[in-house]
């Protein structure tokens, strides 16, 4: 059977992304890169592949990656010093858990959320047992203003069997960001299955490298070489609206006006 990605190639890089959504690459966060030096190198490998400028979402998991506004400046001031980059090139929001913590922060004004820009916020679930706080979540985020983005949706693997399940949480008004590895069947055929579904039926709203280190950045590398996916998102992918012009703050592209109360990338 043909793979819905074989079509005819039309770059040899990943410059179709423009904007990487999500990422690891700000130092000593989280599971991401260990050291600056890493993060320079991952950033080059990156940049290499055409990808024009990045957002970093490090893990805030209460418990586990106890991250805030103050250390995530903290590594990406300390990146930028390093990182003969324009200041927009690299900008950092966050990827949150779903829990208890997270709805706690959303009620309390103190707390500045961490979104991409325009009131986006990236939130994930355990690979293995669904969030009990997801649809509370999405539901004070949209109230509020905020659009939320479900992470990589197709790891899930409680949804893996049934992925037409996640139209509901389009259907709230959360938008879903597949990870670029899981197109090659990097993580397994079942990842690659639902996005597969997902692409076919129009409802994948961002692709993000989810980069943590230099194995995915071979592996995209390797993939890239083989096969062009790019031709499947194209006409639906919103990477692009968060591209900035990097001679001022100004936004370059479409649809990225509306700001709210709540602190977005930098």
């Amino acid at each position: 059977m043909l793979s819905i990605f074989s079509r005819k190639r039309r770059y040899n890089d990943l410059s179709w992304l423009e904007v990487d959504v999500h990422n690891h690459l700000l130092p000593r966060l989280d599971d991401g890169s260990a050291s600056v030096s890493q993060s320079l190198e991952l950033l080059a490998a990156l940049t290499n592949q055409g990808i024009k400028q990045f957002i970093a979402t490090p893990h805030i998991w209460d418990g586990i990656y106890p991250n805030n506004k103050v250390s995530i400046q903290r590594s990406w001031e300390e990146l930028l010093q390093d990182a003969d980059l324009p200041r927009n090139q690299v900008r950092y929001a966050a990827e949150y858990m779903a829990g208890e913590q997270l709805l706690e922060d959303i009620d309390n004004p103190l707390v500045p959320l961490l979104c991409l820009a325009g009131g986006y916020l990236l939130v994930e679930m355990p690979l293995a047992s669904e969030s009990p706080f997801i649809m509370d979540i999405i539901r004070k985020l949209t109230g509020r203003g905020i659009t939320p983005i479900l992470a990589h949706p197709e790891r899930y693997i409680y949804y893996q069997h049934a992925p037409s399940i996640l139209k509901t949480y389009k259907d709230m008004g959360c938008l879903l960001q597949v990870n670029l590895l899981s197109c090659y069947g990097y993580y397994g055929p079942r990842e690659r299955n639902v996005v597969k579904y997902l692409a076919g039926k129009g409802m994948v709203d961002l692709v993000g490298t989810n980069v943590h280190d230099q194995r995915h950045v071979k592996a995209m590398e390797h993939y890239v070489r083989k096969e062009d996916v790019s031709g499947y998102f194209l006409e639906k992918l919103r990477n692009a609206e968060f591209l900035l012009d990097l001679g001022s703050d100004t936004r370059s592209r479409r649809k990225m006006h509306v700001h709210n109360k709540y602190r977005t990338d930098v």
